[in-house]
């Protein structure tokens, strides 16, 4: 009888470690990290973010299919829960064309960013490990203050020229464009005392058009703000764009 008996223990044994094994190496589910920027990096204007997949495939939204997703970017907040819908915002970055990268604009302080894969629907994956970092953002000298003048430019010109009509997007952009702007005057002690209050008021002629933008509910509404704003400006010519154009070499709308 006892030698009948030990194979079957043995068998059940067997059977006990393999289970044990399957499920303490469960490496079914996928992974995402940032590849860039590093944890509690310092960074002044945009934060340039590039990120890796493993075990999903990233592809363009549109369709839903098994195994395949795009990247999502929650700034500031837990990512989203899995199986609720991703919303889209400035704190809510959607790479629908399948990118590995992008651009977040943020104010200046410290912030925390969650990586996440959403499907075609943009509904967030409950297969899917998620990543999170922090970045310190702010300027620290000229040189910084300089660059995010020119992406100040940069975006506006982007915003107002963009194939996207949608006064949505339109809307984000300018939000993230005053983001820049607050990063601005936060570094303004790296203008010169002489040109510091010109300056500033065209940083604040700057942020009230941004907004403008991003509190009006429509298109006509956002014109309707902006008329006072560009009354009230109508004719100054300050020393705000000079100094910029000689010490930075960008040409703004003073």
């Amino acid at each position: 009888m006892l030698t009948n008996r030990m194979p079957a223990r043995a068998a059940a044994l067997a059977v006990v470690l393999v289970l044990a094994a399957a499920c303490g190496d469960d490496d079914n589910s996928a992974r995402v990290a940032f590849s860039g920027p590093a944890d509690r990096a310092a960074i002044a204007g945009g934060v340039d973010a590039t990120m890796t997949a493993e075990g999903i495939a990233i592809e363009e939204a549109g369709e839903v299919r098994d195994g395949a997703g795009h990247f999502h970017i929650v700034t500031d907040a837990e990512c989203v829960r899995p199986g609720a819908v991703i919303a889209r915002d400035a704190d809510h970055l959607h790479f629908g064309g399948g990118q590995s990268e992008g651009t977040i604009y943020l104010t200046p302080g410290t912030h925390k960013l969650c990586l996440q894969v959403g499907d075609g629907a943009h509904v967030a994956l409950d297969a899917t490990d998620t990543d999170t970092i922090t970045v310190n953002v702010g300027i620290n000298d000229r040189d910084d203050w300089c660059a995010v003048v020119g992406e100040v430019d940069e975006l506006i010109t982007a915003t107002d020229n963009s194939s996207e009509k949608e006064f949505a997007v339109k809307q984000v952009g300018y939000e993230n464009t005053g983001r820049l702007l607050a990063q601005l005057k936060g570094g303004i002690d790296q203008v010169d005392a002489s040109a510091r209050q010109a300056v500033t008021a065209n940083l604040d002629r700057a942020t009230s058009i941004t907004e403008a933008w991003v509190t009006a509910t429509d298109a006509q509404d956002v014109e309707r703000r902006l008329e006072p704003i560009f009354a009230a400006s109508e004719g100054e010519s300050g020393a705000a764009a000079p100094w910029i154009l000689k010490n930075c070499g960008v040409e703004i709308d003073s």
